[in-house]
């Protein structure tokens, strides 16, 4: 789906702005640390953010993750991260996502020596290391691609369920929700809460965000049942109330990653 870079070498930052914050996401992903050290920490607030955690390999598969993650690096880091749709990632790989539902691990426990030796030639193209995996990814897609669109979860959500429809009919539900599952790790239902959260952060930066929102518009256009329920899920997936999140996305460095997905939202709305 996409590509993230992150190059901190020649940035002053203290501690606490080398935090990053993430999402929950439905996306399996691969990592790249060129430089430097990633630690996946679990209190922001501690004295000592690395303690007790090994660093990320350098080389780092992550199935889909149903709560918000967060890292960080006791100084600058280089570091490219690729989010794939997990029926795409379970081509790559032979096998579904599944069994890696909220895990992180050394890529090499789970790739293929295809796919392995695909991954490990981008760290030879530090320089341009998406378009080197973009020029040896595409050798490994040798059946016929089934794509989905983008740049929204909304739109991949509505082409897995009716590819699913499609490959169940006339049978029952609960193959169909089967289908669904098998394909991305999750069910239907939790799939839906990431495409109203998107569509709810859509017409957030459409209102601008310096701008304070109505939350209780913003939940009716996003389909939630109300304000609160669109406040519980918004907690569930990013790890913060709705008013915190506003205020640590106008400001805080540590979430550099929303900003910039935002970005890109505006320049495709």
């Amino acid at each position: 789906m996409a590509g993230v870079e992150r190059d901190t070498r020649n940035c002053a930052l203290t501690d606490r702005e080398r935090f990053n914050y993430y999402p929950a996401t439905p996306l399996a992903a691969i990592s790249w640390i060129f430089s430097g050290e990633l630690h996946l920490v679990t209190d922001a607030h501690a004295d000592n953010m690395a303690a007790g955690t090994s660093p990320l390999p350098s080389l780092t598969f992550s199935g889909p993750q149903r709560q918000p993650t967060v890292s960080w690096s006791p100084g600058p880091v280089h570091a490219l991260t690729v989010g794939l749709y997990p029926e795409a990632m379970a081509r790559l790989i032979g096998r579904p996502v599944t069994p890696w539902l909220d895990r992180t691990v050394p890529l090499e426990e789970i790739a293929p020596s295809a796919l392995l030796a695909c991954c490990q030639a981008v760290f030879t193209t530090p320089g341009q290391p998406f378009k080197r995996l973009e020029t040896t990814l595409a050798p490994l897609w040798a059946a016929p691609a089934q794509a989905s669109p983008a740049p929204y979860l909304g739109d991949w959500v509505r082409s897995l369920t009716t590819r699913a429809t499609h490959s169940t009919a006339f049978r029952s539900l609960r193959q169909w929700q089967r289908r669904i599952r098998d394909w991305s790790g999750q069910s239907q239902r939790d799939l839906q809460v990431f495409v109203r959260l998107e569509e709810a952060f859509i017409h957030r930066l459409r209102q601008g965000i310096a701008i304070t929102p109505n939350l209780a518009e913003l939940a009716a256009d996003a389909g939630f049942a109300d304000q609160s329920h669109m406040g519980r899920e918004i907690r569930r997936i990013t790890g913060l109330s709705p008013g915190e999140f506003n205020r640590r996305l106008a400001k805080d460095e540590a979430f550099w990653y929303y900003r910039l997905i935002a970005n890109q939202m505006m320049a495709n709305d």
